[in-house]
């Protein structure tokens, strides 16, 4: 006789390990569905957040070349980007009298930081026509 209950009507039902067996697969499925909605979740906030340093330090370095070689100083500040507050320190330091190294650091609310790295040349005056 087969270890299968008899059904009216003749036909075999499932077994409980079978029920069992096929609850463990699903539950498995499901938790795997679940992790990878949380990983890409996850991700879509971290290249935010790098956009977000990204621009904050675009937007310094755009300043920086504005204004040129003469008004780059060592400093700190604030660079808001996408409604976050990130604070700018500038180190500057002097390689000869027409370079100016100066290195941007861009540190969010959350996260890890952010260089950013750019030399400064002062203009050499155009020469006179003889």
């Amino acid at each position: 006789m087969s270890a299968a209950a008899k059904l009216p009507g003749g036909s075999a039902g499932f077994g409980l390990i079978e029920v069992a067996l096929a609850v463990t697969v699903a539950s498995i499925g499901i938790l795997g569905a679940a992790g990878v909605v949380l990983g890409i979740g996850s991700q879509a906030r971290l290249a935010a957040l790098d956009t977000d340093r990204t621009l904050a330090g675009r937007g310094v370095m755009q300043g920086l070349v504005r204004e040129g070689h003469a008004a780059a100083t060592s400093g700190a500040g604030i660079a808001e980007v996408g409604g976050r507050r990130h604070d700018v320190s500038r180190a500057v330091t002097t390689r000869s009298p027409r370079l100016r190294h100066v290195q941007v650091t861009i540190t969010p609310p959350l996260g890890p930081d952010a260089a950013f790295e750019i030399l400064l040349a002062r203009e050499r005056p155009m020469p006179v026509a003889p």
